[in-house]
């Protein structure tokens, strides 16, 4: 049996894990649209290791942060295994970093309409805010280190950066198991509400 990760908050990366929580692999698609992809390149991935969809262990999906299209996409497409009774799993990417050990920090990426999406934590404290575009430099210096979701996730140059698609890569074990033995089902976390998102510019 494996396991199907879906992250549709940015770019489209999908994986197949083995009953041991390595990959079997993981693919990045750069833009490229979800719905234009996800369910075929999923069969791809599991017809290229003999993996029967509804014969899956469990879907992990990420719920955020991210846009509410991509998000939704992700969500409905785990929904559709439910029918298979497959459980369905989900995490924040910004939670990474502090299951790989990092008790604090802040995570970034981009929130599109001239913001960015920050995230810092302190042990259990953390908050969430906005900065606009023309005030991320000076925002930055507040910093030493900052985790990304991935570099095309963010238009800025970083000296001293981590990306939390990276750590997943290097250790699923942790990642993973953290969410599995948690069983950890995150709701939808949109950069801004519904109706703000899209709302009619005049």
């Amino acid at each position: 049996m494996a396991l199907l990760f879906t992250d549709s908050t940015y770019d489209i990366n999908l994986g197949l894990l083995s009953d041991e929580l390595n990959w079997l692999e993981l693919k990045s698609h750069l833009g490229q649209k979800a719905s234009a992809i996800l369910q075929s390149e999923t069969q791809n991935l599991c017809q290229a290791h003999s993996v029967n969809p509804q014969d899956l262990k469990a879907i992990i999906t990420v719920s955020g942060p991210g846009f509410y299209t991509g998000l939704r996409l992700s969500e409905g497409f785990a929904d559709i295994f439910k029918v298979f009774r497959v459980p369905c799993f989900s995490f924040y990417s910004y939670e990474i970093p502090r299951w790989c050990g990092h008790q604090s920090g802040v995570w970034m990426t981009k929130a599109y309409r001239g913001e960015y999406f920050f995230h810092q934590w302190d042990g259990d404290t953390s908050s969430n805010t906005l900065v606009a575009t023309k005030d991320l430099p000076e925002y930055l210096k507040k910093f030493e280190h900052v985790f990304i979701h991935s570099l095309p996730a963010i238009d800025q140059e970083l000296k001293n950066y981590t990306s939390t698609i990276d750590l997943l890569k290097a250790m699923p074990s942790i990642i993973i198991g953290e969410v599995l033995g948690n069983k950890l089902q995150r709701e939808s976390f949109y950069f801004r509400a519904p109706e703000d998102e899209f709302r009619v510019s005049i």
